[in-house]
């Protein structure tokens, strides 16, 4: 009896050729899980694990300190480490000094900006974040907006997130068409109900999903594929707040063609970076 042994590549193995950019990653410990935390040396190890050619950085002391200064200060000092590290420093447009906060990250290098809204408690429709995304605009760095950077069945009972409900975000989209814009934190299931708020047809080219809360099984990324969306999604982590393998190993052993994984791993990201230039 002749015994047929078929053997499987490993998800991951496959994702690391792929020169991938994790849009989504923090340094710093999440308040109410300790083991929650990396510092740069672990986000290094990451990249030389999965093959990264970068990862968007920001500190979660940022997220949850009384101002953003001085998470910001501690991520010059992390993403000095490695050139694959790329700050993105996190500003509150509601808080006093942030133009100041944002012309230092002008004369550091930041590769961009990511906002907190939901974690702030401010909204996306006010005139503070109209005005950062326009001197954003002027500087050339791109947003990024986290909608969630936890699932709230396992969020601290006594720690308030003010939701950002999908027709906030589709407004946000329309306000900024043709404009880039990052978002993350958003379920691919989610993502229905925000373009029902967008006009047929609406410039989606610069917008930039990443899909670190695309939950549910390998298949979801083919579906995600089928449904000509691999061009507006891109490969983010969320580490160390969420394992930091997870939707690598999703890309990795989803079913879909060599260009959309390409595209969803690291070629949408590097379009998006571009964009400002064209």
């Amino acid at each position: 009896m002749t015994t047929i042994t078929t053997q499987v590549e490993d998800p991951l193995a496959i994702f690391a050729t792929q020169r991938a950019i994790d849009l989504t990653a923090f340094v710093g410990t999440w308040p109410w899980r300790l083991q929650a935390s990396a510092g740069p040396d672990r986000l290094i190890e990451l990249a030389d694990r999965l093959g990264l050619d970068g990862l968007c950085v920001s500190h979660l002391a940022s997220v949850f300190g009384f101002d953003t200064n001085a998470g910001n200060e501690a991520l010059w000092q992390a993403a000095a480490d490695d050139q694959r590290l790329w700050p993105f420093v996190i500003i509150n447009p509601t808080e006093p000094g942030w133009t100041e906060e944002l012309d230092r990250a002008r004369r550091n290098g930041a590769r961009g900006i990511r906002l907190v809204p939901a974690y702030q408690g401010f909204g996306l429709a006010g005139p503070a974040v109209t005005e950062l995304f326009e001197a954003a605009d002027d500087l050339g760095l791109p947003v990024q907006v986290c909608v969630n950077l936890d699932d709230e069945r396992v969020r601290h009972p006594r720690y308030a997130v003010d939701p950002i409900d999908s027709a906030a975000i589709a407004e946000l989209i329309r306000a900024r068409a043709g404009r880039r814009i990052g978002l993350s934190g958003i379920k691919y299931t989610d993502w229905p109900e925000i373009a029902a708020h967008l006009d047929h047809g609406h410039d989606l080219s610069r917008v930039l999903v990443d899909l670190w809360f695309t939950n549910g099984p390998v298949g979801a990324l083919g579906e995600l594929c089928r449904n000509g969306l691999d061009r507006l999604f891109g490969f983010g982590s969320c580490h160390p707040v969420q394992e930091s393998v997870a939707t690598a190993y999703q890309l990795g052993a989803a079913d879909v063609d060599h260009d959309q994984r390409a595209r969803l791993c690291g070629d949408n990201a590097r379009r998006w970076f571009d964009a400002e230039e064209e």
